[in-house]
């Protein structure tokens, strides 16, 4: 079939390696906008940037319109096929000269969903080996899931503080640098990381999580929203996206969504998102 966005070969690099090379979604403009108004969020409401950490999209009218945005629908259907759930909205950001980092981890440790679950990591400011970018291990995907622990490390960005505690090879490993408005998908099940930020400013990465309607996901059902074609499963309860331009108010409808991620992927943790603290 005819792709809309993607190559054959970066389609076939995809399935391979498991991750994308550098596609551009946004302009840089556009990029520069976005994260103006998140910073925005951040200086007007300063208690609620743990809101960000899951289903930022629910808070944030601006990332619910970017999910559905066709060019990123166009790149994930070359991937997932037409019919797309869009699962939920990450932001992770680490600040300049910190020890911000996320340590060895596989998502599907604790996202269990099959085929799998596509993460489109797109940057809002540059994302290089000195500000800690995205980290893989090619390939890995095709490979069985390593042995995790969850942690209490305050410097990790991750949901659970989680790392992988088996010994395996690192020496492939291959940094994906991304300038603003540019973008990387891994597959849930790809090896990755990223190092603590040595830079003067804020690494900025926004992840966007789909998987085709068909996906099935282990244990209580869960929420997303259909963002293109059908739904002929019901394997999720369909969600909104905000229900108003004013993020106080959208803060009740974020939390029942929060609130059934609770039970799925923080099952049997000491943490909980960090939108319920």
């Amino acid at each position: 079939m005819p792709t809309k966005f993607l190559s054959p070969a970066q389609i076939e690099h995809f399935s391979r390696h498991g991750f994308l090379p550098p596609v551009r979604i946004l302009d840089e403009s556009e990029a520069q906008a976005l994260r103006a108004q998140v910073e925005q969020f951040e200086t007007n409401y300063p208690k609620l940037k743990g809101q960000l950490d899951f289903k930022a999209n629910l808070i944030l009218p601006c990332i619910d319109r970017l999910s559905r945005d066709s060019r990123l629908l166009d790149l994930i259907e070359d991937l997932l096929g037409p019919d797309l759930l869009h699962w939920n909205s990450t932001f992770r950001i680490k600040e300049p000269k910190t020890r911000q980092h996320a340590a060895w981890h596989q998502d599907t440790a604790y996202i269990k969903l099959k085929p799998f679950l596509s993460i489109c990591w797109l940057a809002l400011s540059s994302a290089n080996s000195k500000s800690g970018c995205l980290r893989v291990i090619p390939g890995s995907h095709l490979g069985p899931l390593l042995g995790h622990s969850e942690g209490n490390d305050p410097d990790s960005i991750l949901s659970r503080a989680q790392y992988i505690t088996e010994v395996f090879d690192q020496s492939g490993a291959v940094d994906i640098e991304l300038a603003p408005g540019e973008a990387t998908v891994i597959n849930h099940a790809i090896i990755h990381a990223s190092n603590p930020n040595q830079s003067d400013d804020r690494r900025i990465g926004l992840l966007m999580d789909y998987l085709p309607t068909s996906a099935v996901k282990e244990g209580p059902r869960d929420t997303a929203i259909l963002v293109r074609g059908e739904d002929h499963f019901g394997h999720f309860a369909l969600e909104t996206g905000p229900v108003s331009d004013d993020p106080l108010k959208n803060v009740e409808h974020q939390r029942r969504s929060l609130e059934v991620i609770t039970e799925t992927m923080y099952e049997h943790s000491q943490h909980k998102p960090k939108g319920l603290s």
